[in-house]
């Protein structure tokens, strides 16, 4: 009885310290300078962002199995190149490419249908999408220089 109890015990304790390493990412407005100050992009940005983290980072960074497509191109990508011997590190890097490819549709479409934001754009100085998405990819990308788990 007591050998079954201490062996519950040791493998709970497994289990948590696995999952403890997973550190989640912080979703915050980024700070700009006054010239590119876009809060409607802003905001966009960070609530996606947030759903991503919930929904696809998270659960993936914790080795759960894919339930959503979000989380199965995340996996997908993560076992083309680290086949499942991937950490937290190479989860953001892929959520990286991921997660603004989202952002780029989503800037694309913000622009071509609310007039405000396209004119702060131009008047921001961004000449084309590439940039502004480029711009904003830089200000929220997930870290990556996060210690090994």
């Amino acid at each position: 009885m007591k050998f079954g109890y201490v062996a519950t015990l040791l493998i709970s304790a497994a289990i948590l310290a696995g999952c403890s390493g997973v550190k989640q990412p912080e979703v915050a407005v980024a700070s700009h300078d006054s010239d590119h100050n876009i809060p409607a992009i802003d905001q966009m940005i960070v609530e996606m962002k947030q759903a991503y983290v919930e929904k696809c980072y998270m659960p993936i960074a914790k080795r759960k199995p894919p339930e959503n497509a979000c989380q199965s191109d995340l996996f997908q990508a993560l076992e083309r190149h680290y086949h499942l011997d991937y950490n937290q590190n190479h989860v953001a890097m892929a959520s990286n490419e991921l997660f603004f490819k989202d952002i780029d549709a989503e800037l694309r479409k913000m622009l071509r249908s609310d007039p405000e934001v396209r004119e702060a754009a131009r008047s921001v100085g961004f000449k084309n999408v590439g940039e502004l998405v480029a711009y904003y990819k830089d200000k929220y990308k997930f870290e990556t220089q996060l210690e090994q788990y």
